[in-house]
């Protein structure tokens, strides 16, 4: 993408264009839009002598791209034994194809803004839902939002899974069941993602009794060929709303892991990642355009929120799978989920700051 942009703006074939790589860390789904690489070509033409184009954090914050906004409405039908009949699912969000691949947008249908609701035709990689639904229905639109969006880590497989995963244990708390035999009933055809849950929920001590205030949650999802489910223990202050995530659990089942350690570390750094939109990361915006612009108004999470992380692996036959996004989708659920164990109270949207859980407290 580089070399046609620079191709394109200086006027040479993309074969004398080089691309000399910078040796840092992945820049996930925001390389995929070269606006930064158009800046650099645009001034060394005019300049006529190279150029470092560097942004300032502000200019970062305010004018880059941002993880694609999302509102989903969800409804469905338990018969009298309380066993899931049917599922309708509307989803609105940004597209993130608009800009890096018009022509993937089809019949108003951006696919990867679905990737854990549902895969595109003949994918490898598996972003759907894994749970069996004897009726289902999927309805999607395009916001029309003016905020431009690129993919996030786990693309829309994080949010997705945070919406569908709470929303199972809603529905098992509406059937009355155990959230975790809830969900092993749903994944018959899928032993697997039955396996990473059942030990997640046994490494966390899955029914054992907390004091007040405490919870567990459990959440899994299965994206880029790699099953991981993660369970989480926290702790809520009922008075200020404070949120402590004591303990997370991964279990993940990615085929074979080659490198183990530098598995574990993906998996610790997606925990930590996806930790962060949990606690404290959220963009605002104000006066028609963004208020955010520095780390002094747009927190991330700090040490001492860094719960103790055990990552296990099941080192199946399968065919390997991906590692260094499919920690994030689980964690943000798992979460929720353990604070309406902890609290009655359930929480829709993220980040869980204080005065959410004391709103939701308010309302259960």
């Amino acid at each position: 993408m580089a070399q046609i942009v620079a191709s394109h703006i200086s006027g040479f074939p993309p074969e004398k264009i080089n691309i000399h790589t910078t040796n840092m860390g992945c820049g996930l789904g925001r390389r995929a839009d070269p606006d930064f690489i158009a800046e650099a070509v645009v001034v060394a033409k005019i300049l006529g002598k190279p150029v470092k184009v560097v942004w300032t954090r502000e200019e970062d914050t305010k004018f880059g791209l941002f993880r694609a906004a999302t509102a989903q409405r969800i409804e469905a039908g338990l018969d009298g034994q309380g066993d899931l009949t049917g599922w309708s699912h509307k989803a609105v969000a940004g597209s993130l194809l608009q800009r890096i691949n018009p022509k993937g947008v089809q019949n108003g249908v951006d696919i990867m803004s679905l990737w854990g609701l549902m895969d595109f035709p003949g994918s490898p990689d598996g972003n759907k839902i894994l749970y069996e639904i004897p009726d289902f229905y999927l309805e999607f639109l395009i916001s029309s939002l003016p905020v431009p969006v690129c993919p996030w880590r786990s693309v829309q497989n994080g949010p997705n899974a945070f919406v569908v995963e709470c929303f199972i244990d809603e529905l098992a708390a509406a059937a009355k069941k155990d959230p975790l035999t809830f969900r092993l009933g749903l994944l018959k055809g899928s032993p697997r993602a039955q396996k990473v849950l059942q030990m997640a929920a046994e490494k966390i001590g899955w029914g054992k009794s907390l004091p007040k205030g405490r919870g567990l949650g459990i959440a899994q999802h299965h994206c880029f060929g790699t099953f991981v489910a993660q369970a989480a223990d926290v702790s809520v202050a009922e008075k200020t709303g404070a949120l402590k995530v004591n303990r997370v659990v991964a279990v993940v089942d990615c085929g074979m892991a080659v490198s183990p350690d530098n598995t574990v570390r993906q998996i610790e750094g997606s925990i930590i990642n996806a930790l962060s939109t949990v606690f404290r990361e959220e963009v605002l915006f104000a006066k028609g355009g963004v208020k955010s612009a520095n780390f002094d108004d747009y927190g991330l999470i700090r040490m001492s929120q860094v719960p103790d992380i055990e990552v296990h692996f099941i080192n199946s036959k399968e065919p390997l799978g991906g590692i260094g996004e499919p920690g994030v989708p689980p964690t943000a659920p798992a979460v929720a989920n353990a604070v309406f164990q902890a609290t009655g109270a359930r929480i829709r949207r993220i980040p869980l700051t204080p005065d959410r859980i004391l709103a939701a407290l308010g309302k259960k």
